[in-house]
């Protein structure tokens, strides 16, 4: 992994997060994300050679560093999820689908989209189980604030 690549990834991000009229200190920590996670996703994919991995990997770090910061700031995680998950959305994957199918290479178009998909689902995936997660580490700080211990909390939280 080039050393520059999470600094051009946070600063998309930032001129992205811009768009959302965040300011200060939430712009930062916006781009902090997304540079987050392309440090994670970029090595990633280079040693396990699949993108699907790289990405659930990085978003799952983007998730849980957007819920800390959302509780931290006390805003809504979802608009430094929005922001931070930007680098890996896989928008030249789509393009390269319509090229092929346009170019004639139905067989190359296809693969192209099954792994575009398969990089959109890794990233679906890694988002959802962040915050499952962070909902899972909530309810453990409430059962401990109340005085019982993390065995004694049902599925529902009671």
């Amino acid at each position: 992994m080039r050393l520059l690549e999470p600094l051009w990834a946070g600063l998309a991000t930032a001129a992205f997060a811009a768009m959302f009229n965040l300011r200060g200190r939430d712009l930062a920590f916006a781009a902090a994300g997304g540079a987050l996670g392309w440090a994670v996703a970029a090595p990633l994919q280079a040693a396990t050679g699949s993108q699907a991995v790289a990405y659930c990997a990085a978003s799952v770090v983007i998730g849980i560093w957007a819920e800390l910061i959302a509780a931290i700031r006390r805003r809504p995680a979802a608009v430094y999820i929005a922001c931070g998950i930007l680098p890996l959305v896989p928008g030249s994957g789509m393009y390269y689908t319509m090229l092929e199918y346009v170019r004639g290479n139905s067989w190359n178009g296809l693969a192209t989209a099954f792994a575009t998909l398969q990089a959109a689902g890794a990233i679906s995936v890694g988002l959802a189980l962040s915050g499952a997660v962070s909902r899972l580490l909530s309810l453990r700080a409430i059962a401990r604030r109340i005085g019982r211990g993390p065995k004694d909390v049902d599925k529902a939280g009671r």
